[in-house]
C-alpha cells in the first residue's frame, strides 16, 4: 500500500495512538526516566507499535529478560518490511522472526525481487497468519502471485494487497479474477509495467462481485477493459487508473455500471478521446465527488465548454477538479486558437466553484520545452493570509484554524510558475518564444525561478505581465552593473506601473536585494522574506522600517520574515529595536513556528 494511502486508511488509528500514549505519559506520576528500562510495558507497547517488527528483534530482544518477554511472550502487533537484497539476512528474518510469529504479523511488506524471492520459499502463508491485514510485494512472478492469491483467500483479517508483478504475462484474467475472490479485501494496488497484456475477462455478473473499496490500477488498460473490472467491484469507493487508452473495439455503451459508492476518481496519464470521457463519467459519474484527470496531445481537453458541459450534465456533486493538460512546445511557437481561449477557465462558472487556472512553463534541456496548463481546487497560497486579512480589515490570529479555513474566499489569481532546467541562452529564448501567449491570459501571479537565470529575464517577464499583483522569487540575482538600454527602459517603466503589492523571496543572501525590491516594487504592502542563517535581522528590520518611514514604501504594513532559528528570544530582540529606536507605534508582532509576523497601520 503507498504511503498516501496509508494515511487516509490509518490516520484515526494513528490519531489514537498518539493521544493514547500522551495520556499514558502523562499520567506516569511525573516520575524521572533515567534510562529505556524505567518506562512501563504499556509505553514500551506504545513505542515498539510505531517500529519494524525486525528491527525490533534486532534492537530488543538480547537485551535482558524483561525485553525478551515483551517481545517473543506478548500479543504485540508485528510489521516487517525486508527490504535487504542479501539472502542469508532474509533467510534469517523468515526462519527466526516471521515464522515464529505467524499469528501476530499485521503487515507484511517484501521490498527488493531478492526479498520476495527468497521470503516466498520459506514462508507459506496458512491459516497460522490469522491477523495478517496488509500485504505489500515488489516484484513477483505470475504462478508465484496465483498461489499466493488462493493462500491468502483463508485469511479472516486480510484486507489490503499491494503487488507489483514482474515477468511475462499473457493476461491479467486469473490474477484478477483470484483478487476479486479474496473475501476481506478492501484495497488493492496492481502494476505492471510497461507492457501491455489484455484483459478478457466477461462482464460480471450479480453473483460476482468483489468487497473492493479502493482499486489502484497500475497497468496499461483500454476503456472497454476498466468497465469490465468496475463491474465487478459494486462497493467501490475510491479508483486510481494510472494508464488509460482508448479501446481498439467498439465501446459497449449499452454495458451498464452500479457504483453508488464511487467518490473518487484518478486517471493519470489518461489518453482516451473526449467523447469516450464523456461516455465513462456519463457511466460512473453522478455521485463523484473528487475528479483528478491528467492528459496531453489532445487539445480537445483544452476546450472550456465542453469541460462545463460535461460537469453540469453528470457531475452534480463534483466539488473538487483536478485537472492538468501537458502540451510539448516545438523550436517555433506558433499562437493556436486554444491558446486564445484559455483564459476562458477564469470564468464565473469556475470561480463560483473555487477552481483556479495555473499555467506552467518548464524549459527542459535536451527535449521539448513544455508548457502545462492546470485547473485545481483552493490551495492555500503564501499570500492568502495577507488577502483575508485586508477583506477582515484588521489583524488576524494566525494560529486560527478557524481563520485557515476562511481562506477560501474567492481569490481570481491566475498564477504564472516558471521552472528552468536549461543554461540561461536556452530559457531566454524559450520564453521570448511562447510570450505571445501571455496576452491571452490575465496573469496575476509569477513563481519564477531564478537559480539559473538573471535579473535581466525578471525585468522582461514582469513587463510581459502588466497585470502582476503577486511576485514569488525562488532566489534573487543580483542587478548587473552594465545592463541594456532596453532593460534599463523597461526597468524604468515597471517600477512606476507595475501593480505588485505582494512579494514572497524564498532565499535572502544580502541587503542589496531588499533595496531591489524596494525599488521595483514601489506599491508594495506585503513581504515576505526567507533568510539564510548569516542574515542580521537587525540589519533587515532596520532596513525596512527605514524605508517605510522614509517614504520609500508607502503602503506596507505586513512582514514575514522566515528564520530556521526564530524563536522567542528573537521576538523580543525584535521589539526593542523598534521601541528603542522609535520605528513604528501601533504594531503587533506574533511567532508561528519559524516564521514571524510583523504588521502595523
Amino acid at each position: 500500500m503507498d504511503s498516501k494511502r496509508q494515511q487516509q486508511l490509518y490516520i484515526h488509528e494513528l490519531d489514537y495512538k498518539e493521544n493514547n500514549l500522551l495520556q499514558i505519559v502523562t499520567n506516569e506520576n511525573k516520575k524521572i526516566i533515567h534510562s529505556i528500562e524505567d518506562l512501563s510495558n504499556e509505553i514500551l507497547y506504545a513505542i515498539f507499535d510505531y517500529l519494524d517488527g525486525c528491527h525490533l528483534y534486532e534492537s530488543f530482544a538480547n537485551l535482558n529478560t524483561r525485553f525478551q518477554n515483551l517481545l517473543i511472550k506478548s500479543f504485540l502487533p508485528l510489521k516487517i518490511n525486508i527490504d535487504s537484497k542479501h539472502e542469508f539476512i532474509i533467510e534469517y528474518y523468515c526462519k527466526n522472526i516471521i515464522n515464529q510469529n505467524k499469528s501476530r504479523l499485521v503487515l507484511l511488506e517484501l521490498s527488493t525481487t531478492t526479498a520476495v524471492k527468497q521470503s516466498l520459499k520459506l514462508i507459506t502463508i496458512n491459516s497460522l497468519f490469522n491477523h495478517l491485514q496488509s500485504l505489500v510485494i515488489n516484484g513477483i512472478v505470475e504462478h508465484k502471485l496465483q498461489l499466493l492469491l488462493k493462500q491468502l483467500a483463508s485469511l479472516p483479517c486480510f484486507h489490503s494487497l499491494n503487488i507489483s508483478v514482474v515477468g511475462e504475462l499473457e493476461s491479467f484474467d486469473t490474477i484478477y479474477k483470484l483478487i476479486f475472490c479474496l473475501p476481506f479485501l478492501k484495497y488493492n494496488l496492481l502494476s505492471y509495467g510497461p507492457w501491455r497484456v489484455p484483459i478478457t475477462l466477461p462482464i460480471a455478473t450479480s453473483e460476482q462481485y468483489s468487497f473492493i473499496e479502493y482499486l489502484n490500477i497500475d497497468i496499461i488498460i483500454s476503456f472497454n477493459e476498466l468497465i469490465t473490472l468496475l463491474s465487478y467491484t459494486s462497493k467501490l469507493r475510491h479508483l486510481t487508473c494510472q494508464q488509460l487508452y482508448s479501446s481498439t473495439t467498439c465501446i459497449q455503451t449499452q454495458r451498464t455500471l452500479v457504483l453508488p459508492y464511487l467518490t473518487y476518481v484518478n486517471f493519470h496519464r489518461c489518453h482516451l478521446q473526449f467523447s469516450e470521457l464523456e461516455i465513462l463519467i456519463n457511466m460512473i459519474g453522478s455521485q463523484l465527488k473528487v475528479l483528478h484527470f491528467t492528459t496531453s496531445d489532445n487539445i480537445t481537453f483544452l476546450d472550456v465548454n465542453r469541460w462545463q458541459s460535461l460537469i453540469l450534465q453528470y457531475l452534480p456533486n463534483l466539488f473538487k477538479f483536478e485537472f492538468e493538460y501537458d502540451e510539448k512546445i516545438p523550436n517555433v511557437f506558433q499562437l493556436e486558437s486554444h491558446h486564445q481561449q484559455i483564459n476562458q477557465f477564469t470564468s464565473l462558472f469556475w470561480i463560483q466553484r473555487q477552481w483556479y487556472l495555473q499555467i506552467q512553463i518548464d524549459a527542459v534541456p535536451f527535449s521539448n520545452n513544455r508548457i502545462i496548463y492546470s485547473i485545481h481546487s483552493y490551495r492555500k497560497k503564501w499570500y492568502h493570509l495577507y488577502e483575508y486579512m485586508n477583506q477582515q480589515n484588521n489583524s488576524i490570529d494566525i494560529n486560527s484554524e478557524n481563520n485557515r479555513s476562511r481562506l477560501t474566499s474567492s481569490f481570481r489569481d491566475v498564477e504564472l510558475m516558471a521552472t528552468n532546467r536549461c543554461d540561461f541562452e536556452q530559457y531566454q529564448s524559450f520564453i521570448e518564444n511562447i510570450k505571445s501567449l501571455f496576452q491571452f491570459v490575465h496573469i496575476t501571479s509569477l513563481n519564477i525561478d531564478l537559480r539559473y537565470s538573471t535579473i535581466n529575464l525578471l525585468i522582461h517577464f514582469i513587463y510581459d505581465l502588466p497585470n502582476l499583483n503577486s511576485l514569488c522569487m525562488s532566489c534573487l540575482p543580483l542587478l548587473e552593473v552594465n545592463i541594456s538600454a532596453d532593460t534599463q527602459s523597461k526597468l524604468q517603466s515597471i517600477s512606476i506601473n507595475n501593480k505588485i503589492t505582494r512579494v514572497n523571496l524564498e532565499k535572502l543572501i544580502e541587503i542589496k536585494q531588499l533595496q531591489f525590491i524596494i525599488n521595483l516594487c514601489q506599491r508594495l504592502e506585503f513581504l515576505q522574506v526567507e533568510c539564510t542563517n548569516n542574515v542580521n535581522i537587525e540589519l533587515v528590520i532596520r532596513f525596512i522600517m527605514m524605508s517605510y518611514r522614509t517614504k520609500s514604501l508607502l503602503f506596507i504594513h505586513l512582514l514575514c520574515l522566515h528564520f530556521p532559528t526564530a524563536d522567542q528570544k528573537m521576538i523580543v530582540k525584535i521589539q526593542k529595536i523598534i521601541d528603542s529606536e522609535k520605528l513604528l507605534n501601533d504594531y503587533s508582532i506574533k511567532r508561528n513556528l519559524d516564521k514571524i509576523y510583523l504588521q502595523w497601520k
